[in-house]
């Protein structure tokens, strides 16, 4: 994506965190932002936030669960503004620690619902218009545990590393067209995606402990990563020191690294 300028960009969860900070530093680009977000409040923020910019924005209530519900915000997208682009699937939440055989099956399919099928069910119903446009790109947001598998975070790894595959399938059907695929791995990011994901018992030492873990990267600093990465058509989008050592990590110990990672993550959470 050479320029952001009048470029025409969707972003899932922008009531919040990566998304509220991605819409922030389109706007101060002169893009025309398309916000959603299933929280009202929250988008409002992020809408009064971006008009002091004096950013073009438009914002819709959409529950990235709901399949119709997506399907019919892409047509009014489409019919108030003819075409998009760029998609930013941004839009996911996370559970607390929580082992596989404790993990209730309704909050299992609730992830996969919102972080997996949120991503598909938005692309498929805007790619036809993206592959229409001169210049496009697509950007998923995975995750460092897109990359490595953590214990008691299963049904967050499930989605992410989906997400992954989707996205690196996907691109590679899209290579020879006009669209660029992104797969961005956040690290640690100082959001409120550990105080607001679901939790079935609470302890107040871990939570301190992983909230100093996800302060490594604030959400401005990963907007930026993200927009410099879809700039330079840089595929793969890692963010934060942390998200870089897991990579490599993962790329040279690809089956060592479960006793490595395993034991770090424990003494973290001493």
């Amino acid at each position: 994506m050479k320029e952001f300028k009048d470029k025409i960009a969707v972003i899932t969860g922008a009531g919040s965190g990566i998304g509220q900070a991605l819409a922030i530093e389109l706007g101060k680009k002169g893009a025309i932002l398309l916000l959603s977000d299933k929280n009202p409040g929250t988008l409002a923020d992020t809408e009064k936030l971006i008009r002091t910019y004096g950013a073009n924005c438009f914002c819709y209530t959409v529950d990235v669960a709901d399949e119709k519900a997506i399907n019919d915000f892409a047509k009014q997208v489409l019919k108030e503004h003819k075409h998009i682009d760029m998609l930013f699937n941004n839009a996911g939440f996370a559970l607390g620690k929580i082992s596989l055989k404790d993990v209730k099956m309704k909050d299992f399919h609730k992830i996969i619902d919102v972080n997996l099928w949120g991503v598909i069910n938005h692309t498929k119903a805007f790619l036809d218009v993206l592959m229409l446009r001169p210049e496009a790109a697509i950007i998923n947001i995975s995750s460092v545990f897109g990359i490595i598998g953590m214990a008691e975070q299963v049904p967050y790894c499930t989605t992410k590393f989906a997400v992954r595959g989707f996205t690196e399938a996907l691109r590679m059907e899209l290579m020879d067209t006009n669209v660029t695929v992104h797969c961005v791995h956040p690290g640690g990011i100082n959001t409120n995606i550990y105080k607001n994901a679901v939790h079935y018992e609470r302890d107040a030492e871990l939570d301190v402990k992983f909230q100093k873990m996800l302060e490594r990267t604030s959400p401005e600093q990963a907007a930026k990563i993200i927009l410099k990465g879809v700039a330079r058509k840089n595929e793969k989008i890692l963010i934060g020191i942390d998200a870089e050592i897991i990579d490599r990590l993962a790329r040279t110990m690809p089956v060592g690294y479960t006793s490595i990672a395993k034991r770090v993550f424990d003494y973290t959470a001493r």
